[in-house]
């Protein structure tokens, strides 16, 4: 994480505010083979050759990802204390071995996946660079959140079926627990990668 983190920092210089670890790695479930590895970066005012510098020195062919893929996602400080039910990122980076997809526009990517991300993170993140999650990242709220879970099971519903019932059973457990549970706490035959 220490490459990864030097290389964010290199890039974005002094608009970036903080670097959280999240998802499965955050909370000690991470699958080597399975897992990705989630990163969520907080920046004061980024520009666009500056998010262009995370996707070149964060890229898999710059800096090997050791998972099987990093997912990067870039949010304002403004976004970030009140995040709603279509977080506004400014830069969505997936990139591995097999994986690479570079996204600017909130507009062309379902909104749940960000919800759910920033509503963890705001819970387990681990900060690499800056202050403890909770400080910078809001509270969505618990309807956005139910609605986020919702919308995510009409997701792998409509484009990947066989992992619609994993979808169901982590939304349900939010709906009765208020709590997350991460993939790899899910039965491992029925856990999307």
């Amino acid at each position: 994480m220490e490459a990864l983190t030097s290389a964010i920092r290199g890039a974005l210089g002094p608009q970036l505010r903080a670097i959280y670890l999240t998802g499965s790695a955050a909370v000690g479930a991470y699958v080597p083979g399975r897992s990705d590895i989630d990163v969520l970066v907080a920046v004061d005012g980024a520009d666009r050759p500056a998010l262009e510098r995370v996707v070149a020195m964060c890229g898999h062919e710059t800096l090997p990802c050791p998972a099987r893929k990093l997912e990067l996602v870039v949010y304002e400080l403004a976004v970030l204390r009140r995040p709603d039910g279509r977080p506004r990122w400014s830069l969505n980076f997936d990139t591995g071995e097999s994986e690479r997809h570079v996204g600017f526009d909130p507009d062309l990517e379902p909104a749940h996946w960000f919800v759910l991300d920033l509503a963890f993170a705001r819970r387990h993140a681990q900060p690499l660079v800056g202050a403890p999650p909770d400080e910078l990242i809001g509270d969505p709220g618990d309807e956005t959140i139910t609605t986020a879970f919702e919308d995510m099971v009409e997701w792998y519903e409509r484009n990947e079926s066989e992992h619609a019932g994993v979808a169901r059973q982590r939304a349900e457990h939010w709906r009765a627990t208020g709590t997350f549970v991460t993939k790899p706490g899910l039965p491992s035959d029925a856990t999307p990668p």
